[in-house]
């Protein structure tokens, strides 16, 4: 049987943030389901960005993914969940070019922390000349990802997302 895809499907099965005192409605420009269809597995939540008019792209944009590595390789994950999204800013910067497949020069790792719902997580963080991402381990297995635009850094206390009407309607791509 197939579940319909809503915001409060979304919600229940997939812990989402939002940055503590953010007045505005977050926007899900993104789903993914698991491999096989059997769950949600990734849902991102812009802040800042609309469809209408010329896309600047978002003021903050929080990703939530379920983590399949384990505590060993978790770090690792963190890592790669960060640079996924500034390897994506930067393709969408220049898409032609050869640089964009790398992080880019000046491109620096450090150690942060993130606070989901009160409590303390360290967290990866990546800052590059397109893009200030942080991602932790979140309750239940979920990996949560900040990315703001340079020089960062973003929000870093989040809380999470309870109900549907803290979220602009779902809307497709027709």
């Amino acid at each position: 049987m197939e579940q319909e895809l809503n915001l409060e499907t979304i919600l229940a099965e997939l812990a989402l943030y939002a940055p503590v005192g953010e007045s505005r409605r977050g926007r899900i420009s993104s789903a993914a389901l698991e491999p096989g269809g059997t769950g949600l597995l990734k849902a991102v939540v812009d802040f800042g960005s609309t469809p209408e008019g010329p896309d600047t792209g978002p003021d903050v944009e929080i990703a939530s993914r379920r983590s399949g590595a384990g505590a060993e390789g978790a770090q690792r994950e963190l890592r790669a969940f960060c640079a996924e999204r500034a390897l994506m800013e930067r393709r969408a910067r220049d898409p032609e070019g050869a640089a964009s497949f790398t992080l880019g020069e000046g491109a620096s790792w450090s150690a942060g922390a993130l606070v989901l719902d009160g409590a303390e997580r360290p967290a990866a963080v990546l800052s590059t000349a397109h893009a200030w991402v942080a991602a932790a381990e979140g309750p239940g297995g979920v990996m949560v990802r900040v990315f703001t635009p340079p020089p960062g850094p973003g929000p870093a206390v989040l809380r999470r997302l309870l109900r549907a009407e803290e979220l602009e309607p779902l809307r497709g791509r027709g």
